[in-house]
């Protein structure tokens, strides 16, 4: 057999090389793809990850595998010792990482009335929340007893901003006047602040409720982010 048969000659219509040029436009075009669609989700909020560098799935807590026969032991246990926090501290890690608002309820506005600092159990810190979108009657418990608590002059600094963390959803502007009472040290004799800034904190604006600085929107002692 001619060996030439199967020798490649160029033409001059086809050169060598010929496909360089699309094979760098073709890389060049995905590029751009790839930056934009990361752009995108990015933008979004989305994510695409490999599966080496995925997000840990959450994992279930000692708390959260509790048995209904553990639950109700512990739940016996508190109600016989209210101070067991190594007790309260499991059921409020259970009663949080499954979908138990009512349960979870008792605990936290036990909290508020003999805890608003927290309680903590170990190296967990746990703080008097109720979420009202969850759970909007616990929610109007906890802010009855809230407020009732916060009309006192000297309340600590923890408290308050426990408290400021508790009405930060739900009632934005008292949690604006509490953040400002902590940066205050909560000293409304030195400031000058009046008996207002106990006894209306649910009511009206800040700078409304700031009435002896002569205080308006823009005014320093206003400007609080939460």
């Amino acid at each position: 057999m001619d060996a030439r048969l199967f020798r490649y000659e160029a033409t001059p219509d086809v050169k060598p090389g010929w496909w360089k040029p699309y094979a760098i436009g073709g890389g060049i075009t995905l590029a751009l793809f790839a930056a934009v669609a990361g752009a995108y989700l990015y933008a979004t909020g989305s994510a695409w990850y490999p599966v080496d560098n995925a997000p840990a799935q959450p994992t279930k807590s000692m708390a959260a595998v509790l048995s209904a026969g553990e639950v109700t032991s512990l739940e016996a246990a508190v109600a016989k010792n209210p101070d067991d926090l190594a007790s309260r501290g499991k059921l409020i890690a259970y009663y949080s990482a499954g979908f138990h608002p009512a349960e979870l309820r008792s605990h936290m506005l036990w909290m508020i009335r003999t805890h608003p600092e927290g309680i903590t159990v170990g190296a967990k810190q746990y703080t008097p929340l109720v979420d009202a979108s969850f759970d909007p009657d616990g929610y109007a418990e906890g802010r009855k007893l809230w407020l009732a608590r916060l009309t006192r002059h000297h309340v600590p600094v923890a408290e308050l901003q426990n408290a400021a963390a508790y009405f930060k959803f739900g009632d934005h502007m008292i949690a604006l006047k509490l953040l400002q009472r902590a940066q205050l040290n909560d000293d409304a004799e030195t400031n000058n602040l009046g008996e207002e800034y106990y006894t209306h904190l649910a009511d009206g604006p800040v700078w409304q409720w700031l009435k002896p600085m002569g205080a308006g929107p823009d005014h320093p002692e206003i400007r609080v982010k939460l």
